[in-house]
């Protein structure tokens, strides 16, 4: 079949509704234009990114105070904030000093989801392997994944999967929110000590603000927004 024919035949599978990698790829590249615009610039998601940081900060630091680290001696001072900010900041990436201002450690989140968008290898799966993974991905314990090796697993240090459609998920909260991609960047980890380091990789959850869960308002005006998450392997 010549090119032509190809081209026509995708495009008249696009109109019937039918799922195509071409239409697929090109709703991808367009949705990763869109957040990039989105994101510069946008006090929504500095606002919203700063308070996560802050809260999960706050709960790490409250629990330090009361675990071994008050108990040593000559400690440094403060050391309990630094630790909180370790286990954020460090393992997302970010080299010590660690800002101490949510607003500072927002902004820096930010630049490395747009390097992210920028950088990535962006992906597409079909609706009947997306199926088939959701249901795999929903039948692994901890211990399937403990042997996993960054270097060796992950093909690409940089990518950008765009789902084929919005995954639901129940947050901490009890909150829903739609998963509509998730980004990969190979990292290094950062602790306390300057020699701590360790490879990682920081996954990035991208939330569709026009998916299913919408605000109780019934606002579809809201942007597209990005949330960071870690998962790291050594």
């Amino acid at each position: 079949m010549g090119k032509a024919s190809r081209g026509k035949r995708e495009r008249s599978r696009d109109k019937d509704g039918q799922w195509t990698a071409a239409a697929a790829a090109r709703a991808a590249h367009r949705l990763r234009e869109q957040t990039q615009r989105c994101l510069t610039g946008n006090p929504w998601v500095q606002m919203t990114l700063a308070s996560n940081m802050n809260n999960v900060v706050t709960e790490l630091y409250a629990v330090l105070l009361n675990s071994d680290l008050a108990d040593m001696a000559d400690k440094p001072e403060d050391i309990e904030r630094d630790a909180a900010l370790s286990m954020t900041l460090g393992k997302q990436g970010h080299p010590p000093p660690w800002p101490r201002a949510a607003g500072e450690a927002a902004a820096w989140q930010i630049r490395q989801i747009q390097k992210l968008l920028r950088q990535a290898e962006v992906l597409v799966i079909s609706p009947a392997a997306h199926a088939a993974v959701m249901a795999a991905a929903a039948t692994l314990e901890p211990a399937d994944v403990s042997t996993l090796d960054r270097d060796r697993d992950i093909l690409m240090p940089t990518g950008l999967l765009v789902l084929p459609e919005p995954i639901v998920v129940v947050n901490r909260t009890g909150s829903l929110s739609d998963t509509r991609a998730f980004g990969w960047q190979f990292i290094t980890q950062h602790q306390i000590l300057p020699t701590a380091q360790y490879p990682g990789v920081r996954v990035t959850t991208f939330m569709d603000r026009d998916g299913p869960v919408q605000r109780p308002d019934g606002d579809r005006r809201s942007p597209r927004h990005a949330s960071p998450g870690i998962r790291y392997h050594r």
